[in-house]
């Protein structure tokens, strides 16, 4: 009985951490009942199927779980493979670590400790599942704080890794009986390795870990970058209209002559025709805002454009920006992202049902703006982030990141929400007032 309970003891460890670093495809009650119907029928699995040979026993059920997390949860299959690898790596080297050291303190054999009739296999139990707690704890910890999404190469690496940390510490347990009949000295040895390997695969996880925040940082400034990037093609925009809007109005005194002796002449049609030939061109070039910020005339003028030219109906509500105290750059890492991707939602959606609705207003020493957008696609959240639905997800699905760091820099304040498909952000940043 108390085999049943360590066995769900470690399966609701394994699927705790695996809700913790995926994404899973339910939610809610159903999410939960669905977790729980896993960690039980893992658990019934382990305990009722009876193997001689250990390797085929981690074989069988580390594919088991490999198969069920696959269906429950969304991210690259080798993403779970690393998973499954790691977490089972984990349990025999919790084992063989906690086996060891007791049969040395005690000076019994190894499977006295293991399966033997007195308390040694109680106290092994709780000494393997106390090291396998304290492991999972310290990987869900430190994994929490690296993105999953970087290319292959890196996973198909450590999943060779961890398999073979696997097999050297699945053919240790194999042999360790075999080797204490010659002599307890081994007992040491064994332990001493397999401390060895744990160290090891700290330090393999950490440097991995490492890989993947170097590369995380990487994408975020590449990201940076392309918004940098944008913003001076949205100035050059934005100072190219107003250039050639004043070529224009430099040319209006002979428009109008010309208009006059037309219809001087009483050529009233070509003069209406003259007349809207002109009104069309300034209106092609006029801004449409101008909230008294370039950068922002910049970005809500680019955008503007975008929108005229894929049929979205915009719906902006602009008072007068004062200057406010963030860098161009995180200006445009902030509206870029959040006009971007409601384009984006756009696009998805019939032309009919195409939108943006933003309001920017000053309130309480901050400069305030609502964005509302409609979408049809399922929204993905975890850990309070957005996560990109797009295929490739190497450089997508830092939108968010984006923008609530470049927010969190000025302590400045940013919120999303979504209900009956419309997306809504709210930004605030702080005003720089007049030292006067």
């Amino acid at each position: 009985m108390l085999e049943c309970v360590f066995i769900l003891f470690e399966s609701t460890l394994f699927y705790w951490m695996t809700n913790h670093l995926l994404n899973c495809k339910f939610t809610g009650k159903k999410k939960m009942a669905i977790l729980v119907s896993a960690v039980l029928a893992e658990s019934f699995l382990v305990e009722f199927i009876s193997l001689q040979t250990l390797t085929v026993r981690v074989l069988l059920f580390a594919t088991i779980s490999l198969v069920i997390i696959h269906i429950l949860f969304k991210e690259h299959f080798l993403i779970k493979l690393f998973l499954v690898l790691l977490s089972y790596y984990i349990f025999l080297i919790s084992d063989i670590i906690a086996g060891n050291l007791m049969s040395l303190v005690c000076n019994v054999h190894i499977e006295s400790v293991v399966s033997g009739t007195s308390c040694f296999p109680i106290m092994f139990l709780i000494i393997s599942k106390t090291i396998t707690l304290f492991l999972f704890l310290s990987y869900v910890r430190f994994s929490k704080k690296i993105s999953f999404y970087i290319p292959v190469k890196y996973w198909v690496s450590m999943n060779l890794i961890i398999g073979s940390f696997m097999v050297i510490i699945n053919f240790f347990m194999s042999i360790n009986g075999t080797l204490q009949d010659e002599s307890s000295y081994y007992s040491m040895q064994i332990l001493g390795i397999s401390t060895y390997f744990l160290i090891l695969s700290i330090l393999t996880i950490y440097f991995f870990g490492e890989i993947c925040l170097f590369y995380q940082k990487e994408q975020q400034r590449y990201a940076l970058e392309l918004n940098n990037k944008a913003l001076e093609q949205q100035v050059v925009f934005q100072e190219a209209s107003v250039s050639y809007l004043r070529k224009i109005r430099h040319d209006i005194q002979s428009n109008l002559i010309n208009i006059a002796f037309l219809m001087k002449e009483n050529h009233i049609e070509e003069s209406i025709k003259y007349i809207n030939a002109i009104t069309s061109t300034l209106e092609m070039t006029k801004s449409i805002t101008c909230c008294g910020n370039k950068y922002l005339d910049a970005i809500l003028n680019f955008t503007t454009a975008l929108c005229k030219k894929n049929h979205i109906d915009m719906r902006f509500t602009i008072d007068e920006a004062p200057e406010v105290s963030v860098a161009p750059i995180d200006l445009s890492a902030v509206f870029s992202n959040v006009l971007n991707n409601a384009i984006d939602a756009n696009l998805t959606l019939n032309e009919a049902d195409r939108y943006i609705s933003l309001k920017m207003f000053c309130y309480k020493n901050y400069l305030s703006v609502i964005v509302k957008n409609p979408y049809n696609h399922t929204i993905n959240e975890k850990d309070g982030l957005l996560i990109t639905n797009k295929k490739d997800k190497s450089f997508h699905g830092y939108g968010v990141k984006s923008i609530r760091s470049s927010v969190d820099r000025y302590g400045g304040i940013f919120k999303y929400s979504y209900k009956d498909n419309v997306f809504t952000v709210m930004i605030m940043l702080p005003i720089t007032l007049n030292s006067d």
